[in-house]
């Protein structure tokens, strides 16, 4: 199959996987009304905090399910750093009805499911400074704002990502979470924006015998640097992805 087959298929797999307005805008309707009475009840309760949705639907990267499966929205509610950092989960569940499912965690969060959607409201603490970050999740504020000014600057950028995210779901390797040890959303985002496409990103991947380290902030001044540098802990992983709002961080680890 020459380049421009390969084009075609990946272009008509693009246009089925890509949710028709309609539904993207009940979505986005959706979201927004749970995010008017979420502020709503912090400012009734009197909890400094702000409201801000990620993932997907912030990026406009939704990709179509299959009909048993839920489609996610990410809702963060940033807090003033005057409260502690282990009461914020509790502080979140207080202004959450009592049908909202907790969900432990390194920082317990809340699922409610609607109409196959399912909402996560997920407490972080509102930082200035990657590094100022207690959780990883504190970090989600800086990962919508790249990703999102990224696409701006490139709009099929988005195409390219739902190509990526569909195909590591077909393989069973989409999450980040342990038991599956994949690919997170953002990781995906980030090595899309990286390699400009998903064709181009499965051709670089597959062709390359040596660990590949992509550092496209240019924290590191040399790439043997990011061994010599980055916790050993950290690096255990045949791409070095390093996160591009946080130094210290390789978001494949």
């Amino acid at each position: 199959m020459n380049k421009k087959e390969i084009g075609k298929v990946l272009k008509k797999e693009s246009e089925s996987i890509k949710i028709d307005k309609k539904s993207f805008d009940e979505f986005k309707k959706i979201c927004e009304n749970f995010v008017s009475s979420l502020k709503t009840k912090l400012k009734n309760k009197k909890i400094k905090a702000e409201v801000f949705v990620g993932g997907s639907l912030a990026k406009e990267t939704v990709i179509k399910k299959d009909k048993s499966d839920y489609y996610d929205i990410d809702i963060f509610v940033r807090f003033d750093r005057k409260y502690p950092d282990d009461k914020l989960s509790e502080l979140l569940e207080k202004i959450l009805d009592k049908n909202t499912k907790k969900v432990h965690g390194s920082r317990d969060y809340y699922q409610i499911l609607k109409n196959k959607i399912r909402i996560e409201i997920i407490p972080v603490l509102k930082i200035k400074n990657p590094k100022e970050a207690k959780n990883v999740t504190d970090l989600s504020y800086f990962h919508v704002n790249y990703i999102v000014n990224k696409i701006k600057k490139k709009k099929k950028l988005a195409d390219e990502i739902r190509l990526a995210k569909a195909f590591a779901y077909a393989q069973n390797c989409y999450g980040a979470e342990s038991y599956i040890r994949g690919f997170s959303g953002y990781a995906l985002e980030l090595l899309i924006s990286h390699y400009g496409s998903f064709l181009r990103f499965i051709q670089e991947i597959t062709k390359s015998k040596d660990k590949i380290i992509i550092d496209d902030s240019k924290f590191y001044k040399k790439k043997e640097s990011v061994s010599m540098e980055m916790n050993e802990s950290k690096i255990q992983s045949p791409i070095i992805l390093i996160d591009p709002t946080f130094k210290e961080r390789n978001a494949l680890a």
